[in-house]
């Protein structure tokens, strides 16, 4: 194999310079290896495969373990294949074995973040810090460059709930992946779309007056039930999306479980409401 800038073999001589010393400029991932090793055979095309194309974001330098038993040792090297990635001179993070294509990009993603992500964890930042117009921004950046970036699109859905603006939170969270939406991250966002706005505008008392007109209309107590979970009443908006799941047809797909179901996510599943409303969903359900 021909040395080349970002995929070098790398002996004991040569272990200082290449790794320690190169990995404060750039991250070095370490691929132990033997030729005699089958799984090394597997993992080292895909080490490589995988380097060209996050070119730049690493250097791939690969030792021959028996050659080199003083690193070996060093570092504690008791099965190959062996990957460690060095960081300013030290293990950042590691694995063993060949494991697949997939579980190897992952582990990269975590432990090299590219440009664009390390962009929107800045703007993550911003956005912890209460900088809503810078993080927009960058978040903003992040999209344009790439529309289904997941940290972009979940960062901006949290600008834009921020501000209130309800229905193009919703428009990003629908561009989500079916996975990361259903993830406990994904599901408080939903649960926060839909508790931010509403097309009722109604005030809270005339609300109010509606259910006491018509206490067995099953919309105007879910209007009020929204009404009143936007308010942090949660108890209170509970009660009348069980009051509409009574009065309601299907309650399997009930607009009311629904409701119910997105503030148990709002509130978070160790949240003593939680603990107290969930026995009483599953009494009108399986009834």
């Amino acid at each position: 194999m021909k040395n080349k800038e970002w995929l070098i073999e790398v002996d004991y001589d040569s272990f200082d310079r290449d790794v320690l010393e190169r990995s404060s400029d750039v991250p070095v991932l370490v691929d132990f290896w033997a030729p005699w090793c089958a799984p090394c055979r597997a993992l080292g095309p895909i080490l490589e495969k995988l380097q060209k194309e996050m070119v730049d974001r690493f250097v791939l330098a690969k030792i021959d373990s028996d050659k080199n038993p003083e690193l070996a040792r060093e570092y504690q090297i008791r099965t190959i294949p062996a990957v460690k990635l060095f960081v300013d001179g030290e293990v950042e993070d590691e694995f063993t074995g060949a494991l697949p294509e997939q579980a190897i990009r992952q582990f990269l993603d975590k432990a090299i973040p590219s440009p664009l992500d390390r962009l929107a964890q800045q703007a993550s930042i911003s956005a912890d810090q209460g900088a809503w117009d810078k993080a927009g921004e960058l978040f903003s950046q992040v999209l344009e460059q790439n529309p289904h970036h997941v940290l972009g699109l979940l960062g901006m859905i949290r600008v834009l709930l921020n501000s209130q603006r309800s229905e193009e939170a919703g428009k990003y969270f629908a561009r989500l992946p079916i996975k990361t939406a259903e993830s406990q991250e994904g599901k408080l966002l939903r649960a926060r779309i839909a508790f931010s706005g509403g097309q009722n505008k109604d005030s809270l008392e005339d609300l109010q007056e509606k259910v006491a007109v018509a206490p067995g209309n099953p919309a105007a107590r879910l209007a009020l039930g929204h009404a009143l979970v936007r308010q942090e009443r949660y108890a209170e908006g509970m009660d009348h999306f069980l009051e509409a799941l009574r009065r309601e047809k299907n309650t399997q797909d009930s607009t009311a479980r629904k409701a119910l179901l997105q503030v148990f996510d709002l509130l978070g599943q160790s949240h003593p409401l939680v603990a107290e409303y969930r026995p009483k969903l599953s009494s009108l359900l399986f009834s």
